[in-house]
């Protein structure tokens, strides 16, 4: 019976040393595959981090390309100014300003007729009452009728 015992005993530390080595080498697997998935994470972080200095250096040689280039194109714009405005003469400003205010005085009355056609017929009608006109003079020149204008006239009071 002690042979017996001696033998299972025996087997059974074969199957724990087996069982033993067979988790060492899973672990061992599982710690390689760590150790690769940490690796290519490294390279994948780096990698991004190179492009996005690269989209930086990239972006900035753009920003000053263009502050260069509005620098100029303004400095060529005041030049061209300064080279018009030395070649008006007194006689040219003038007559520019009378221009001008030809045309202010053509545009304000348009503009102040728009304007009153923008109004609400309440508006207009008591407008047109304090310019001092009567009920038949305004609806002619609304083109409304008489009795409407009354109306209107009526309720407002």
């Amino acid at each position: 019976m002690l042979i017996i015992f001696s033998i299972v005993n025996f087997a059974l530390t074969l199957l724990a040393i087996f069982f033993i080595i067979l988790l060492f080498i899973k672990f061992s697997k599982v710690q390689q595959l760590e150790q690769d998935y940490r690796r290519l994470i490294q390279e994948a972080e780096d990698t991004i981090s190179s492009y996005v200095m690269e989209l930086k250096e990239e972006n900035s040689a753009f920003l000053k390309r263009l502050n260069e280039n509005t620098r100029q194109k303004n400095s060529e714009v005041m030049d061209r100014f300064d080279e018009r405005e030395s070649e008006l003469s007194a006689i040219d400003v003038k007559e520019l300003l009378a221009q001008e205010n030809v045309q202010e005085a053509v545009e304000e009355p348009t503009i102040q007729q728009n304007a009153f056609e923008e109004w609400s017929l309440k508006d207009q009608v008591k407008y047109l009452i304090d310019e001092g006109l009567t009920s038949e003079e305004i609806a002619k020149k609304l083109n409304k009728g008489k009795t409407e204008i009354e109306l209107l006239l009526k309720f407002r009071q």
